[in-house]
Order: C-alpha cells, then structure tokens, then sequence
C-alpha cells in the first residue's frame, strides 16, 4: 500500500518495483491499491483555484517547446529496470568487495541514512555465518536460490527477518546466489568465527 502511494524509501521503492516485475499476485495488489487510491482523490472535495489559472496554463501552452531529450539506455537488459540507472555492469562484471572469496558484496548508490542497500553473492554450495539481526532485512532473490531453516527460496522470492530470525542461509550447489538487501541496522554474527566479525559491521 505504502507503495502505491509512492510513500516508501528509495531503497525499499526500488526492491518493491524489482519484486513486482517477477510477482503477478502482489502486482495484482497494487493495482487494487492504485484504483483505491484514485477513488480516494476523485472522492475528495475539489478546492478552487485562482482566477488566472486557465490563463496562466493556456499561456504556457503557447510557449515554444523544449526538445525532448531521449534519455540514453543504461545497465544491462538482464537487469531489473529499476535498477539498470544504479547498475553499471551486469551481476557477473561488478566490482563484488568481501571477507573472503565465497561471499560478496556490493554497496548500492540509493543508500542512506535509514537504509544500506546492497547485493550480496553466496558461492555455490557456500554458507554465510550464523547471524541475527538488530533491526530489519529485506531480501529479495536476484539469481539463484539460498536456503535456511526457514525454508527454500528462490529467484524472485521475498523475504523479511528481523531481530527474531536466526539463520544460515546457503545457497545451492549449483550455481552462486545473489541477492538484493536493504538493511535499517547491521547484521549480528552470533557463531563462533562470525563472532570476530561483528566490530567490522
């Protein structure tokens, strides 16, 4: 709903769209909440407007006409559109940044104050640490497929954990997962060797 009325984040707008592309169900939601929305505003009282209004845009019609601009194509086709302007290459080109050769990650430009967005790569056949949360992650699958105890998940799929999950995802043995994450706070690594890595986060 927060979607449709364009109200989240630029993070999480942007994981919404991605999710929506490959989610007929929760597409089908949205358009609800837009024809919803729209009969809220048709419902509501009209407010007047100052007498010069229709003069006013009547003139600016009669002005000469920008040249519009096509905007130029960037990102890859393969990508989601709404990520093509902050990508610059394709999942298999960027310039991943990690602890260690089997997990990855790349830092999103739409991050802010509130909310670190990123890819994160799993190798296949690979395991992150055990960890919790201290706040919320919002992970949608790019490539791929990772399980946990919760569960399989694959591309396209939506998942939420909080300050209540504790898990290890993996991905699966035959080809690496990647994975696009908004964060609100940083991950708690709660094994043994994942321990040493928390003042990193």
């Amino acid at each position: 709903m927060s979607f449709a009325a364009g109200q989240l984040p630029n993070a999480l707008g942007i994981m919404t769209a991605c999710h929506l592309q490959k989610c007929q169900q929760c597409s089908t939601k949205v358009g609800m909440y837009e024809e919803l929305g729209a009969e809220l505003i048709d419902s509501t009282q009209s407010i007047s407007m100052g007498n010069n209004s229709l003069n006013n845009l009547l003139n600016r019609l009669d002005l000469e006409p920008t040249e519009a601009k096509t905007p130029e194509f960037t990102g890859d086709p393969r990508t989601p559109k709404p990520l093509r302007r902050f990508m610059p290459e394709y999942f298999d080109k960027l310039s991943w940044n990690g602890f260690s050769s089997s997990i990855k990650e790349y830092i999103l430009p739409f991050s802010d104050e509130a909310y670190t967005a990123k890819f994160y790569k799993i190798s296949a056949g690979k395991e992150l640490p055990v960890h919790t949360h201290k706040g919320n992650e919002f992970t949608l699958v790019m490539e791929g497929s990772f399980s946990d105890n919760s569960g399989d998940y694959h591309s396209g799929d939506f998942i939420l954990a909080g300050t209540q999950t504790i898990h290890q995802p993996k991905a699966a043995k035959d080809c690496d997962c990647i994975c696009f994450a908004v964060v609100d706070a940083p991950l708690k690594m709660t094994g043994f060797f994942g321990r040493m890595l928390n003042p990193f986060l």
